[in-house]
């Protein structure tokens, strides 16, 4: 006696009949004009936009879950931005507060590496030694550095503002010198 595989309902008891069922039920709720008409769009985006592939640099904040415990913001790229994906970083993980394109030093750094996943993800974890206000200080840093302007650095810094419905003081950075000890 085999066992039975269940497809919608109906039970079968040879496996090629099964698969065969759900590939035709799968089949079935394929929308292929719709697909193709949503490649040709895509494409016409593409011939009229050159800028289609750079990446989103996202702020956000590490969702509650039962087993993280840990609080955390940070701040990743999505380099294929035009993709579809039913589960992502920025919806399953994290709350996005602030999306932004990507400046052109950033794109630069990344073609010059091979990233073998969507995201890359630098995230701050929340502890006694890195406070909130720290954390969000070393974002609007490194920020200013890549060029960012003022009105949307302020605006990523209401942002979690907002979420956190309370005021964040931003500290100016401290600016180390290296010594060279063995310089002749």
């Amino acid at each position: 006696m085999s066992i039975a595989v269940n497809v919608n309902g109906k039970d079968y008891y040879d496996k090629e009949e099964a698969r065969a069922a759900w590939f035709e039920e799968w089949l079935m709720k394929q929308d292929f004009e719709q697909d193709l008409i949503d490649r040709e769009n895509e494409l016409e985006y593409r011939r009229t936009h050159p800028d289609w592939n750079i990446p989103y640099v996202m702020y956000g904040v590490r969702k509650k879950h039962k087993c993280i415990k840990k609080k955390e913001i940070a701040v990743f790229y999505d380099f294929t931005p035009w993709q579809k994906r039913a589960r992502t970083a920025e919806t399953h993980w994290f709350t996005v507060l602030y999306k932004r394109r990507a400046t052109s030093k950033e794109v630069e750094s990344f073609r010059d590496r091979e990233y073998t996943r969507r995201y890359l993800v630098y995230s701050l974890y929340i502890e006694k030694k890195m406070t909130l206000d720290k954390a969000l200080s070393l974002i609007v840093a490194d920020d200013k550095l890549l060029g960012i302007v003022d009105e949307i650095i302020t605006e990523i810094v209401k942002s979690f503002e907002a979420f956190f419905d309370r005021k964040f003081r931003i500290y100016q950075p401290e600016i180390a010198t290296q010594l060279d000890l063995f310089a002749v």
